[in-house]
Parts: structure tokens; C-alpha cells; sequence
């Protein structure tokens, strides 16, 4: 059994792109966070149509969303169980899990703005034993942030480097950035779509999960009339700081006309969509930055990463380039966060610092 200097916390992440869960541990301490594993676990297929279903027609009875809440629960616990056990982690070297949750619904503008964080910590805790911090996202909101992305202060912890400006890429089901300007500040924003259109696209219309590699969008052709009409969305004229989420980029965002169209064409056009908002947020900082570094399952894409470097004029590269599994960090991101809530350390919202994360302790 390995020994560590720091002491253990377990990170989880299950993204917008909801095709599973993240999980690792990371040794943390005042000078070092370390990614000591990595693993990712499938949802049953059965909790993973259930949870489409409710991200893309946002419908959902009270009684169904406890259902669907414990559910998501039982799913991250034995999860993250069978990570304990495969990794051969002592519990006993674990302080908390930082636990994500799953997000069904995020409305950081509304009257009373929340972010419905499926995946109850009660469960969690009871099933891992472990402590549990979780809800990162409406304490966030409660401090006047917009709840996502929640992980730049990550970002700057790991990647900052002196005098050097960079932005930080991370493709899921939304795309999003960070900011680091080579010195102290750093700011992060949501661009817009990320695989969340393509992939509801080929579950809905092709019986496939993804559009592997890019190699249907590949052969298409983009249809500008149906691009141009998406790029109008409200969403896309904001300023940043700004987030978003699947309750507007689901099926029903993609236009009827582009829908008549081959499938080839549809995935050319919404991977364009994505590529576009990315390039976009790029070119809409103040100085334009060194370098980008990419993570996420976006970077699977290659066809999308091609269609990126076209539209900027950076140089690209994967996070791996600098030791960091890019499937990894926003799991490491929430392991990290549990770590300052359970150090009582306040983290970075706007102007403000506050705690972020609820804790619920394990009854032994």
C-alpha cells in the first residue's frame, strides 16, 4: 500500500455530455496536487436514457426527480467504490469526495436562479462511507456567480506560469474557458456548445453515442444559411463571464431546415457551431493569449480540434503535454474544491471569496 505526504481526496465529474462518471484521487497539499488515479464508469444504460431524456426535453415530475436524484446517487457510490477497490486506496487515507453531481437544469438568470445538481451526498456518504461535498455550483450562484465553470481557480493552480498568458480549453457537453493573464488574475467562461448538439444528434436521429472522430462531419458540407440562424441565439451576443447548459443547446435547438439535410451535412454544420463559439470567445479576450491548452472529451474529436485551429491563429496543444490526462482534470477540479471546503478555505466568486460546497458526514 502506497503512503502519500498529502492526504487523499476523491474527485467526481459527470458532465453535461452525461455519458458517465469520472472519478480520481489526487494527493493535495499547501505546494503539490498530485493525480494519483483515473477511471471512468458508464451509467446504466437504462439511468442514462432517463437522464437524456430529462436534459433534453427538460420535463420532469417531482416524484421521478427524487427517483432519478437517488438513482444518480447509487450510481456514483458504487462507482466510486469500484475505484477504491481496483486502485487499492485505503478509505482510511481519504478525507472527503468532492462529488459534482449530475446537472439536469441550470438557470443562473432566473427570478430565484438555481442549478439542479441531481445525485444525493446522503446516499454517497452512506454507501462510501466517506464524507461528502457536493453543491458547489448554487453556493457559487448564492455568491453571485453564474455556477459554471467552476473550475478556473483549478486552472490557475495547475497551470499558471509566470509571464506566460494562456487559455484553457475544456470541451464536454459545453464548451468552456480560463483565463490566466501570466500574473495573478484569471477569469473563466462557458462559450457555448461543445459536443452536447452533435452527440444529441446522433443519439436521436442515428442510434450512435457520438460522431466518433469527427469522420461524419468530415465528409459534410455546412450549411451557412442554418449556422448563421444559430449563431443568432441571445446566448452568443452576451459578454463574458456568462455560462449555459442543455436547458438551450439540446435537440430543439438545432433548426428544422438543417434537420432536413444529410446526416454528414447536420454534423459539418454543428460541428462548425462549435468551433465557431470557441474561436469566437478566443478572439474576444483583451490580449490574445501565448497558448491554448485543451482538455475534456472534446479533445477526442479530431475533426473539431482541426476545425478550431483553423478559425485561430494559437497554438494548440493538449493538456497531456503537461503530464495532465485531459479526461481527468475537471474530476481532479472537484476533488481539489472539496479540499477547500474541508479546510474552510474560500475560493474566488467575481469579487468576492466564499465557501463553496456543502458537507455531509459519514455516520460510521
Amino acid at each position: 500500500m502506497k503512503s502519500y505526504s498529502g492526504k487523499i481526496f476523491i474527485g467526481t465529474m459527470s458532465g453535461t455530455s452525461h455519458d458517465g462518471i469520472d472519478i480520481c484521487s489526487v494527493s493535495i497539499t499547501n505546494k503539490q496536487i498530485e493525480l494519483l488515479n483515473f477511471g471512468s464508469y458508464k451509467y446504466p444504460n437504462s439511468l442514462r436514457k432517463d437522464i437524456s431524456n430529462v436534459i433534453q426535453h427538460q420535463k420532469l415530475s417531482l416524484n421521478k426527480y427524487i427517483e432519478l436524484d437517488k438513482k444518480i446517487g447509487i450510481a456514483f457510490g458504487k462507482s466510486i467504490n469500484r475505484f477504491l477497490v481496483k486502485n487499492k486506496i485505503n478509505k482510511n487515507q481519504i478525507l472527503a469526495i468532492g462529488l459534482s453531481g449530475q446537472t439536469l437544469f441550470h438557470a443562473p438568470k432566473h427570478k430565484y436562479p438555481f442549478s439542479i445538481q441531481a445525485g444525493d451526498p446522503k446516499i454517497v456518504s452512506m454507501e462510501c462511507r466517506l464524507d461528502v461535498v457536493s453543491d458547489f455550483r448554487n453556493d457559487h450562484i448564492n455568491l453571485g456567480g453564474e455556477g459554471a465553470p467552476l473550475v478556473p481557480e483549478f486552472h490557475q493552480k495547475i497551470f499558471a506560469r509566470k509571464n506566460s498568458s494562456l487559455f484553457i480549453l475544456n470541451i464536454g457537453g459545453i464548451s468552456n474557458f480560463t483565463f490566466l493573464d501570466g500574473k495573478k488574475s484569471f477569469y473563466g467562461s462557458d462559450c457555448g456548445p461543445g459536443n452536447a448538439l452533435m452527440d444529441a444528434y446522433c443519439q436521436t436521429f442515428l442510434n450512435l453515442p457520438y460522431d466518433k472522430n469527427g469522420d461524419l462531419a468530415k465528409n459534410g458540407k455546412v450549411h451557412h444559411h442554418a449556422l448563421k440562424k444559430m449563431l443568432s441565439h441571445p446566448f452568443f451576443k452576451k459578454r463574458h463571464p456568462k455560462s449555459t447548459g442543455k436547458e438551450v443547446f439540446n435537440i430543439k435547438f438545432i433548426p428544422k431546415e438543417l434537420l432536413k439535410k444529410s446526416p454528414n451535412d447536420i454534423l459539418a454544420t454543428l460541428t462548425e457551431l462549435t468551433a465557431i463559439s470557441i474561436a469566437n470567445s478566443l478572439h474576444a479576450q483583451n490580449k490574445l493569449p501565448e497558448q491554448a491548452i485543451i482538455c475534456g472529451g472534446g479533445i477526442k474529436n479530431r475533426f473539431l480540434i482541426n476545425s478550431i485551429k483553423k478559425l485561430t491563429k494559437i497554438g494548440l496543444v493538449s493538456s497531456s503535454k503537461f503530464g495532465l490526462d485531459p479526461q481527468a482534470i475537471e474530476a481532479m477540479a472537484f476533488g481539489w474544491m472539496a479540499s477547500q471546503r474541508f479546510y474552510k478555505n474560500q475560493l474566488y466568486v467575481k469579487e468576492k471569496k466564499g465557501l463553496l460546497g456543502k458537507i455531509t458526514r459519514s455516520i460510521q
